[in-house]
């Protein structure tokens, strides 16, 4: 995992934490519309008296860091539809800092919670599926994307981190081990702590050092 997972709960009655227990079916991302709000600018405003919007999020994701404000399992306002904010997550993405890394992370994090549900990609929505919103901007907007990072880009990042990878030695499979593990000790596999190798390359490289 490249990010850190803070977990900043809303208090139980907070105004902006609705409450109720309901299954979640899929994912929503957003992206805060604001171009100079960090993470942890989005978690505080939550709490702002000044804040009057009937608008919350399950999630919000900066470069390395996701920070959670209301349980999965409950409702947040964040589709613009009943459906939307109590059976899916909702992913806030910060628009500012350095977007190739946010959206990295944001997609890392999304590939974990398909991961978790067991779900497919076939669950990941946008704002705009709900409500024509024009959200998530820096994603579907090109006056907001940047270099090209739009929502193919974005989605091909989640279908990359949903691949299965291995890390470790004692986390390979066991026809891998002794492979990998002289590889290694050869000096052509530099950490042996931090292969990144996904069942295919392992395949690969077993084939061609037999």
């Amino acid at each position: 995992m490249n990010y850190k997972l803070k977990k900043d709960i809303l208090k139980i009655g907070h105004s902006k934490r609705p409450g109720g227990i309901y299954k979640k079916t899929s994912i929503t991302i957003h992206s805060t519309g604001n171009e100079k709000s960090t993470a942890a600018n989005e978690r505080v405003w939550l709490d702002n008296p000044s804040n009057t919007r009937d608008a919350s999020w399950h999630y919000v994701v900066g470069a390395g860091e996701v920070i959670q404000a209301i349980p999965e399992n409950e409702e947040a306002w964040h589709s613009g539809t009943s459906e939307g904010n109590r059976y899916s997550i909702g992913i806030e993405i910060i628009e500012s800092g350095n977007r190739e890394k946010v959206l990295e992370t944001a997609a890392e994090f999304v590939a974990d919670l398909l991961k978790k549900y067991g779900w497919g990609f076939d669950k990941v929505k946008k704002h705009y599926d709900w409500t024509g919103k024009d959200c998530p901007r820096i994603l579907i907007n090109k006056n907001f994307v940047k270099n090209n990072m739009n929502w193919n880009y974005f989605t091909e990042g989640i279908e990359e981190y949903m691949v299965k990878r291995y890390n470790t030695i004692a986390e390979l499979p066991a026809w891998a081990k002794d492979t990998i593990s002289k590889l290694v000790k050869e000096g052509k596999i530099a950490n042996g702590s931090k292969l990144n190798i996904t069942e295919d390359m392992l395949r690969v490289l077993v084939i061609m050092n037999r």
